[in-house]
């Protein structure tokens, strides 16, 4: 089973957003917009379709950045420590769910 999850929550002042869980207390909330540019983004180095070697995201609601090094294996996220790795079909999920649950902008 995947450790990774994303969720539907609300924010008392943002309203709708989605909590992506990435590991056990390592979250992200994000708008709908910040969730559908996440999955964008995760997609595009996943496929080959980008060229960058770090994505960075401060979300709004949340308390901590998602920082990622680009990697042959998938993504290297900082943050915890060690920093965590996320293999490329992860990385697929979790783009997959973000843009499901976020909807076309």
């Amino acid at each position: 089973m995947s450790r990774n999850s994303v969720i539907p929550v609300t924010h008392r002042a943002l309203g709708a957003m989605l909590r992506v869980t990435v590991a056990d207390g390592f979250s992200f909330d994000l708008t709908p917009e910040e969730a559908r540019t996440l999955a964008r983004a995760l997609a595009a180095v996943r496929e080959g379709n980008s060229t960058v070697d770090e994505i960075y995201m401060s979300p709004i609601a949340s308390d901590k950045d998602f920082s990622a090094k680009v990697t042959p294996e998938g993504l290297l996220l900082q943050g915890p420590e060690p920093p965590l790795r996320l293999e490329w079909p992860e990385v697929g999920e979790i783009a997959a769910s973000l843009a499901e649950l976020a909807g076309p902008g």
